[in-house]
Order: C-alpha cells, then structure tokens, then sequence
C-alpha cells in the first residue's frame, strides 16, 4: 500500500451526501453536434503493415463562435466557413526540472516491493504541473485519487499505469520515457487532461474523455452511457469538491453498486485481449479490435477507444 499524506485522510474518511444513480445517455445541457458518416476500417492482423485496406474518412473538429463542437468526416465542408475553426489535439513533450533525474532505466513493469511517495513529492508535483497545465491542483488530485489512489505502480486491465494511469501511446507522445515515475506520469496526465478541457470546454465532459476517450465523448454527444464513466465523473466531481475543502470525501453511491470501488481492477500488468498492441517503447496494452485511421491506429478495449500514431507501434499481435 502507498502511504501518501494527501491522500491519507480523504481515503479513511466516510460519511457525506449519496449521489442518485445516474440516467443512461447524455447528460443534459452537455450538448454536442455531432455529424459523422461512418468509417469502417479492417481489424488488425498480426502485423501492423496491411498490404491492402480501405482508406476511411478521418474524423475532424470543429468549434464555431459560440463553443458548440461539431465533429464531421467531411471536412472540407467546414474549413471553407470563417464561423468554424478546426480543432486538434496536439501533445508537446513534457517539461521536466533542470535539476530531474531520471531513473537509469525505464520501468517496464511494477517493483516487487510497493515504493511510498512522499506527501511532499506529490504536492510538489501537482503544484507544477497544475500551474504549467492551467488546471486547478483539487482537479487534479480527484483525478489521481480516482485513477489510481495514490498508488505510483498501479497497472489496469486496459494497460493504463501510474498515479493518472497514462496509456503507453500518449506517453510516448509526450515523451514519457518512465511511465511509473511519479514526475513524468503526472506531467502527461496533467497534459492529457488539459488537452481534453481544451477540447471540449467543458470540465465534466472532459473528466469523461479522461475515462472513455474522447471518441466515446464525441460519438455520444456527451457523457458516454457507460455505468463506470457515469460514476466515473460523478466521483472525480465529488472528490475536487473535497479535495477545494481540505481533503474530505463523501461516501459516493454508485449506479449498481452500495458503495463506490475504485473503477479500475489494478494490478501488475494489462489483461488479455483479442490483440496486444506493442509499443517501441516495450510496454503493452490489450484490444478487443484495432481499426486502421490514417495515420491512427484506433485501439478498442471495454468501451473505450484510443487513437495512436502508427509510428509509435511497434506490432499489432493476434492472440492466439
């Protein structure tokens, strides 16, 4: 177990408000438009090199004067409009201290024996990365606390790792190059939440792309339908509001469940999938199916989809 201060008494604490079971489908006033023919691609083979495939539409975005989102595979429809400015998503390579040390070799995997992180430490990075990310540092903390409870080794069945379980591909976007270092792992995931406001201006829709992928959030035309991304952005809503009041965090009640879990099953390493998509940076994640978006690789797994760059795969590997 991690022994973290900040995290210590909004852990053992109990008690406070329960939150009604969440409505299926998208959340009023979270409204997006939502234009899109569909694109189909193959599932992946063994190898990420397919010698032939259709091309398929990529989907773009667009904000018009007012903030409302349109999101359209025909894009030229758009870019002729002067009401219309297309948005992507674009990561820059993390900031680290001058004085950063990094660990003499990337961790591909957990320690055997669970390390602590000082209270210290993590207020330190929060405070940085918050402050050069344009997020409020309560934020923050409720995403940590959510993701992974303050526990830098954490692995999801997904293969998402560390305190903000970061996915292998946007880490190496980002030039992540130690997934579980605390410093790094905040620093991407602050990016990657502050991507997501970016996009959708909108906190709870971005606390949602946060959980699901930004696909889902676009696909659904808000908070996607999904029991643990509903009680997902209830719960890291609830934990800001505590964390804005010293730390105190309310017992949640979750859409079929008594008492709110922690959404992840955390463990040692990603579960298995259709696929294993492997990285160049060696890590791994699991897929129920890969379709081909130029120049994306769509990985899909449990509700969520996530788009990455095809040079940052290494192998696409059919289960057998």
């Amino acid at each position: 177990m991690q022994t973290v201060g900040v995290a210590a008494a909004a852990i053992m604490a109990l008690g406070g408000r329960a939150f009604a079971e969440p409505k299926t489908g998208a959340v009023p006033g979270k409204v997006l438009v939502a234009e899109v023919t569909k694109a189909t691609g193959p599932v992946a083979a063994a190898r990420p090199q397919l010698a032939e495939r259709p091309k398929p539409r990529t989907l773009h975005q667009f904000r018009d004067k007012s903030g409302t989102m349109t999101f359209t595979n025909r894009p030229d429809k758009y870019k002729t409009k002067n009401d219309f400015v297309e948005v992507s998503i674009r990561y820059e390579r993390i900031p680290l201290p001058a004085k950063y040390k990094p660990a003499p070799a990337p961790r591909l995997a957990p320690p055997i024996t669970p390390r602590t992180v000082e209270d210290a430490t993590i207020r330190d990075i929060v405070q940085r990365y918050s402050t050069i990310y344009g997020l409020e540092e309560p934020l923050v903390y409720a995403v940590i606390h959510a993701e992974s409870a303050f526990n830098p080794d954490a692995v999801s069945s997904a293969g998402a790792r560390g305190l903000m379980q970061l996915m292998p591909g946007t880490a190496l976007e980002m030039g992540v190059t130690d997934i579980f270092d605390p410093m790094q792992n905040v620093a991407g995931g602050t990016q990657y939440l502050s991507r997501m406001m970016d996009l959708f201006h909108d906190k709870e829709l971005a606390v949602a792309a946060y959980n699901a992928g930004p696909e889902n959030v676009k696909k659904h035309g808000g908070i996607p339908p999904f029991d643990e991304t509903q009680n997902y952005v209830k719960v890291v809503m609830a934990y800001e509001q505590a964390y804005r009041k010293g730390g105190f965090v309310p017992n949640v009640r979750m859409a079929n469940s008594k008492q709110y879990q922690f959404h992840h099953k955390l463990g040692k390493a990603p579960a298995k999938g259709s696929f294993t998509v492997c990285f160049h940076s060696g890590l791994t994640q699991p897929a129920d199916q890969v379709v081909d978006k130029e120049p994306y690789w769509f990985i899909e797994y449990a509700n969520r989809s996530y788009p990455v760059r095809k040079d940052l795969v290494k192998s696409i590997e059919k289960a057998a």
